[in-house]
């Protein structure tokens, strides 16, 4: 391994100063065997998994269906859940279908707002889960 064959330009440099001891010794032994660019690219990932901050909430998660010509929008917040549509059929065979897999529902009195891009919400709690339902 020759360090004096390598050179390190002014950006790479900033992003050298920035890593700590071992990923400085891993990135100078990645630059000479597999390329400057490429240790690049490796130590910045590193560094972006590290330092930047992740969205991933569990607790919330949001999905949107097609159902025929109607589009529903379904929020799960840990105990409530928040349908946004176009059509409340639509959102009334959702809750059906979700009181069918056993999960209780309870209806929230909640207002629309103006930001919302669908004609009819709906926002139910969840009281609990059980054994399916069969509805003969």
């Amino acid at each position: 391994m020759k360090l004096n064959e390598l050179e390190i330009y002014e950006d790479d440099f900033d992003l050298f100063v920035a890593l700590d001891a071992r990923d400085k010794i891993e990135f100078l032994f990645d630059a000479m065997q597999v390329g400057l660019e490429e240790a690049t690219v490796k130590q910045v990932s590193k560094l972006a998994d590290k330092y930047a901050p992740t969205n991933d909430d569990p607790a919330i998660s949001v999905q949107k269906y097609q159902i025929g010509p109607y589009r529903l929008c379904v929020t799960q917040y840990p105990n409530m859940v928040q349908l946004n549509s176009n059509s409340l059929r639509a959102i009334r065979r959702f809750i059906s279908k979700l009181w069918n897999d056993g999960i209780m529902l309870r209806r929230i009195e909640t207002s629309k707002t103006e930001f919302d891009v669908y004609r009819f919400l709906r926002v139910y709690e969840i009281i609990g889960k059980g054994q399916p339902f069969c509805s003969n």
